[in-house]
């Protein structure tokens, strides 16, 4: 019982004492002594017991008055009758306007000349007592809704202060009036220095003034603004619901978020889609087991983790897996290939840049990767390829966790965990000045080395039968078998391209075969070309080139050995772009890197 409560009820019993010379004592619906006078009143806020008379006045909700209470059977269940001091009670019930019994009113007599004042004036006390229980009833009401009230206001607040955006709320005069903790922390201002306020006074451009005529109860305007009173090159994503009363405003609500805030949960819904589990990793041998229960033990931590591994090996699956088993899984996931990018463009997508930062920028600036990725995991693919210029800066965020936009001068900080992936030899690239040795060492702090296909060949009958069935039903194709033979050439094979290859080649031979069983003569010409057992590459004999360069320069014969490769690599794989991508992913370069040295050498048109 709050005090407003108790006071309200005492009052009434201490009236009742002083009128009819009788103790009062007063209980809720619960048995809970809420006033009293005389020889309980110390007793007040005390349960009395079950079984007590006042528990049948409430269920009944009638008036009863018990004598001898000793030797009553309404007394007979009280844990108290034994002690009972009570020579009579007269039990009313308290009951609201819906007909609900709130408590009861007692009267109790310990005299004898109480007890036959009670017996002569039964009627006029019990209509009395009727007047009063009523009185008491609207306050019990009143006091049982205020104290609603407050609880729910407690609620209120508490989760209005849980929200991950500003909130606050304005009068009709679009004065602020209530506002919760984060809007402070996003403005860094206390509640004191914000209430009272215009919304004009904070935000600019201002909101709209008073709108009439409104059809709904609820209107959500977004709009992006600045704030007045924090940095000014900081905006906000505002989003405006109106109350309305007929043609008037009662209040205005106002969500308020970082704008960026608003693109990264964007990015994180998209994302979320993608969700990866390592339970989707498939395989049971040892090799990939080891690993998955390494990558597992490390994904609840914030360290950074380089995963290494040749191409289709599965490193973003790996890093995916990681990030959705991790504390980081309800924030973003944000990947980027350093390969994929040209490197005038790699820099403004992982920081971001402000508006008129270069010639040909968005006008409202771009969030940067780094960004986006705060709070949750970036995962960096094809890290050896990152221009050497970019890396100490990629450095100075994961030592400081702070960078600056493109043209921008406001820091920005950041918490991410970095993943890194890569099938290039970042040791051989450090010693040729191509790796910075500072970065590897931040990467490399959790290492993990995914093995090849050809390492781990107990899963390749599983991985077959798991991806026959998709492309099965992808393609929308009758259920396919591999034959015995298929599947040993399948557990034979070099698999250069490891998984992704044998991904390839059972879509291909889903689409192409024309039985249930697929057998290898359905397999594509090159796969067939190729001895499965060795791959040699196609490198071509150092001898016969050797025997045609006597009395030149390492330097040519380097290249003609380099161009020679190349020439093989095309007849092997062809000459289109898809062709060449492969190339270049079995000489680990880049694709830009594989054109310039086929125009060096006069056969990048060159049909083999």
């Amino acid at each position: 019982m709050n005090k407003i409560e108790k006071n309200s009820a005492q009052e009434i019993a201490d009236a009742i004492q002083s009128l009819l010379l009788l103790d009062v004592t007063i209980v809720d619906k619960t048995l809970k002594r809420i006033a009293a006078t005389g020889n309980y009143r110390h007793l007040v806020g005390e349960y009395l017991p079950k079984g007590c008379s006042y528990e049948y006045t409430i269920n009944s909700k009638k008036s009863e008055i018990i004598t001898e209470t000793a030797l009553s059977s309404r007394c007979a269940h009280c844990k108290s009758a034994s002690i009972c001091k009570e020579i009579a009670t007269l039990g009313y019930p308290i009951i609201s306007r819906d007909g609900q019994a709130l408590g009861a009113i007692g009267l109790i007599a310990f005299k004898e000349s109480q007890w036959m004042y009670i017996k002569e004036n039964q009627s006029t006390i019990t209509l009395f007592l009727g007047k009063l229980g009523e009185l008491l009833a609207g306050n019990l009401m009143y006091e049982e809704t205020i104290k609603n009230l407050f609880l729910r206001n407690q609620e209120i607040t508490t989760i209005v202060n849980s929200l991950d955006y500003g909130l606050c709320l304005a009068d009709t005069n679009q004065r602020i009036t209530i506002v919760n903790k984060q809007l402070t922390k996003l403005l860094n201002h206390t509640e004191q220095d914000l209430i009272g306020k215009r919304i004009d006074e904070i935000f600019t451009p201002p909101p709209p003034p008073k709108l009439r005529g409104m059809p709904h109860i609820l209107h959500t305007l977004p709009m992006t603004v600045k704030s007045r009173l924090a940095d000014p090159r900081i905006r906000f994503s505002i989003k405006m619901i109106i109350t309305p009363i007929h043609e008037d405003i009662r209040n205005y609500v106002f969500q308020v978020s970082r704008y960026s805030n608003e693109l990264m949960n964007a990015y994180n819904i998209i994302e979320r889609k993608d969700e990866i589990n390592f339970s989707d990793i498939c395989g049971d041998s040892a090799a990939l087991q080891n690993i998955i229960t390494l990558a597992k033990q490390i994904s609840t931590g914030d360290s950074s983790v380089l995963i290494r591994g040749e191409s289709g090996t599965g490193k973003e699956l790996f890093a995916r897996s990681i990030h959705y088993a991790s504390n980081r899984r309800h924030k973003p996931f944000v990947a980027i290939n350093c390969a994929s990018i040209p490197d005038t463009l790699l820099e403004s997508e992982l920081f971001g840049y402000e508006r008129g930062a270069f010639s040909g920028a968005n006008t409202s600036g771009k969030v940067g990767r780094f960004e986006l990725a705060n709070g949750g995991t970036l995962f960096l693919d094809e890290i050896g390829d990152m221009p050497l210029h970019l890396q100490p800066k990629l450095l100075r965020v994961l030592q400081d966790g702070s960078f600056l936009r493109l043209g921008g001068k406001n820091t920005i900080k950041v918490n991410f965990r970095l993943i890194t992936a890569t099938n290039r030899n970042l040791e051989n690239m450090i010693k040729n000045k191509e790796f910075r040795e500072d970065l590897y060492f931040r990467l490399n702090v959790i290492p993990i080395n995914i093995p090849p296909l050809r390492e781990r060949k107990d899963d390749i009958p599983l991985l077959v039968n798991i991806k026959l069935a998709e492309y099965c039903q992808k393609l929308n194709k009758p259920q396919k078998k591999i034959s015995n033979e298929l599947m040993e050439v399948f557990c034979n094979a070099h698999w250069q391209g490891n998984v992704r290859e044998l991904e390839n080649v059972i879509e291909y031979l889903v689409n192409i075969s024309e039985k249930t069983l697929i057998t290898p003569k359905y397999l594509p010409d090159y796969f067939k070309s190729i001895d499965m057992n060795q791959q040699s590459h196609c490198i071509p004999d150092s001898a016969e080139i050797l025997s045609h360069m006597d009395g030149k320069s390492l330097n040519n014969l380097t290249e003609c050995f380099e161009k020679e490769i190349l020439i093989s690599y095309l007849k092997q794989y062809g000459t289109t772009t898809k062709a060449k991508k492969e190339i270049a992913n079995q000489l680990k370069i880049n694709l830009s890197t594989l054109y310039r040295k086929l125009y060096r050498y006069h056969i990048d048109d060159m049909k083999r």
